[in-house]
């Protein structure tokens, strides 16, 4: 337990505050804004009436609202990311389905891997050859940075390797996607195992329904990767957006939205830590791309589990608004791949939006669990990033030099001694 007295951890390593000049920037204090005004009716879970209620207020409300997209922003966007429902009616077009030869090559490379007596976490695209699966792993890595922006990668049965060889052999796959790996959390965990809180340590749980989440991003990533390590009894499928197709239809409908996504002035909470907020955009328009960064829970809090830290600036009408449109347009465009154990699942996080719908674990079985990575592909592929997202990415990706942050591997969910609940379930992002 931190003593009432200790200053809070710092959110920026030194070496980030001086890169970045962050201590010449003076963030507003919660203080200061309060006589601003109240702040949005909003929470983690959307409500659609409330969501309906505010545009339809806001809209009567003669607001003079723009009627363009902002200066230099494109009136529509084209290309393989401005995708829909229907647009993928085969899932042969972003499944790969592993043959008995690479299966085979994977083998020998773990082999491979395995004379060099290295931890599982220390496994490359140097160290874990494909000859053959590896080209088509190049190809899947353009397909997330330039093509539809999503992929699966099918075929491995998690009951085949002992844990140690499958925690090796998903990174070794990904690596060829993207090589560098990204803290997850302040703790420093580069493994975060997705399981719905109150899971048990054994399969004599209760059963355990978990409803839809929001559409969000995970905001520190360029390619999240995710492996399906166990299924839910029911639901718990991943579903996709396209952010671009959300930007184009409002656009054509509600451009002030875009000014409020694109404006650099929305609280992302830091949780405890200093500063105890900061402020940057959810939407960029930057080297002819369109990237949407933004965690629901950062800006909203997620009840009970992370309530929105007290004395900090909350929403306005306008983003609040703007945080459910995004979430709906997206509801009416979305796929929802189908998923099956030891998928693994590469998503553009600068390109796409997800959610996780509806589940439940019924008692007897083992709970949905999936295996989440952050990557960074710094070999020409990763989208040049403003400097707020750099600032971001930085934090992430590279290394700290003030020991604030260390590295955890964590093959397993971490749970607690006592309750046996799981530790490191993770949230959108930290």
């Amino acid at each position: 337990m931190v003593h009432p007295s200790s200053s809070p951890a710092p959110y920026y390593s030194q070496g980030l505050r001086a890169r970045f000049n962050i201590d010449r920037i003076r963030l507003e204090q919660a203080a200061s804004e309060a006589a601003g005004g109240r702040y949005a009716d909003i929470q983690y879970d959307v409500d659609e009436a409330k969501y309906r209620a505010r545009s339809e207020a806001r809209l009567k409300a003669g607001l003079n609202l723009p009627t363009a997209v902002p200066d230099g922003w494109p009136t529509k966007l084209t290309g393989p990311l401005t995708w829909s429902s229907g647009s993928f009616p085969d899932e042969s077009e972003y499944v790969y389905h592993l043959t008995p030869a690479d299966k085979a090559e994977i083998l020998l490379a773990l082999a491979s891997f395995k004379e060099l007596k290295l931890d599982s976490e220390k496994v490359d695209k140097y160290n874990f050859p494909l000859p053959k699966l590896g080209k088509v792993l190049s190809g899947i890595c353009r397909e997330v940075y330039f093509g539809k922006g999503f992929h699966v990668v099918r075929g491995l049965n998690p009951d085949d390797y002992a844990l140690p060889d499958l925690t090796a052999i998903y990174l070794g796959i990904s690596s060829y996607i993207a090589s560098r790996r990204g803290r997850q959390d302040q703790r420093g965990s580069m493994l975060i195992h997705v399981m719905q809180r109150g899971d048990e340590a054994s399969t004599e749980f209760d059963s355990i329904y978990s409803s839809d989440k929001p559409f969000h991003t995970d905001t520190v990533t360029d390619t999240l990767c995710l492996f399906t390590q166990e299924l839910a009894s029911t639901g718990g499928r991943s579903v996709f957006a396209s952010a671009w197709t959300v930007y184009n239809e409002l656009a054509a409908t509600r451009p002030d939205l875009i000014h409020t996504l694109a404006a650099p002035d929305w609280p992302f909470d830091t949780y405890g830590r200093d500063p105890a907020f900061y402020r940057r955009a959810l939407m960029y328009y930057h080297d002819d791309r369109l990237i949407t960064s933004f965690s629901r829970r950062l800006l909203v809090g997620h009840a009970p589990f992370t309530p929105r830290s007290g004395g900090i600036p909350g929403l306005t009408e306008a983003q609040a608004e703007a945080l459910d449109a995004v979430h709906f347009i997206a509801k009416k465009h979305e796929i929802k791949p189908r998923m099956e154990r030891g998928d693994i699942r590469f998503v553009n996080n600068l390109g796409l939006l997800h959610r996780r719908e509806a589940f439940e674990n019924v008692q007897g079985s083992k709970p949905r669990h999936l295996v989440r990575i952050w990557l960074n592909n710094d070999e020409g592929m990763c989208w040049n990033l403003p400097r707020p997202l750099r600032l971001a990415w930085a934090r992430v990706f590279e290394e700290e030099d003030d020991g604030s942050r260390g590295k955890y591997w964590d093959m397993a969910p971490l749970r607690h001694p006592i309750t046996g609940r799981v530790l490191n379930t993770g949230g959108s992002c930290d």
